[in-house]
């Protein structure tokens, strides 16, 4: 399942899968096809306010025709678990997880252990295991751009004294537990809360 969000809405297929982003195979003959789902996904961009339905495209297809259409922005973050919950901070007066944009040459979990310690300041940080990635797209100079962001559950071995990254536009970072949980996920993007709500919420209740 491919989920990639733009605003309120979201272009998905049951059938795609992230892998198919830098594993395909193009065929010149199916060129006319390949026009057709750009112009499909371009006039969705910009006119359309309801979610967009590809079960029907080709995986090869769909993976040009998303290459073609966005330029890459990848980023990478943490499900950080502490004190018997999960850390989580507010951007920019929203509810949020810690991450951010992954550098030349870095990889993903380094890049995600980075960004939770630059944001957070919590340290002694391990990686558990890789989650589901999100994917949401915006218009930058007249581009479009897609974000993925890598996901990993973590945890810190440290004491929570967090000091947010204010210059990054973080107020505060706080644990995320029973009693805020479900405000949370309300208030959070919605592609950060139906890729990972499931994680969060297990976690929480361990």
């Amino acid at each position: 399942m491919y989920r990639l969000f733009c605003n309120k809405k979201m272009l998905f297929s049951r059938n795609f899968s992230e892998k198919f982003l830098d594993n395909y195979h193009y065929d010149d003959h199916c060129y006319q096809l390949l026009e057709n789902t750009i112009d499909r996904i371009r006039y969705w961009l910009e006119n359309e306010t309801e979610d967009l339905n590809l079960d029907d495209v080709d995986n090869d297809i769909l993976a040009v025709s998303i290459n073609t259409i966005f330029k890459s922005a990848p980023a990478a973050g943490g499900v950080v678990l502490i004190n018997d919950g999960i850390a989580a901070i507010e951007r920019n007066g929203i509810p949020d997880l810690p991450k951010g944009h992954i550098e030349n040459g870095e990889s993903e979990d380094v890049a995600a252990l980075r960004e939770v310690y630059e944001e957070t300041a919590l340290s002694d940080l391990s990686i558990i295991k890789k989650l589901p990635s999100t994917f949401h797209c915006y218009l930058l100079n007249n581009q479009w751009t897609m974000k993925k962001t890598s996901w990993f559950l973590m945890k810190s071995d440290a004491v929570f004294d967090p000091k947010p990254q204010q210059e990054e536009g973080i107020s505060k970072v706080f644990v995320l537990n029973k009693d805020n949980v479900n405000d949370f996920l309300e208030k959070t993007f919605v592609s950060l809360r139906i890729t990972l709500e499931e994680e969060i919420l297990k976690n929480i209740n361990r």
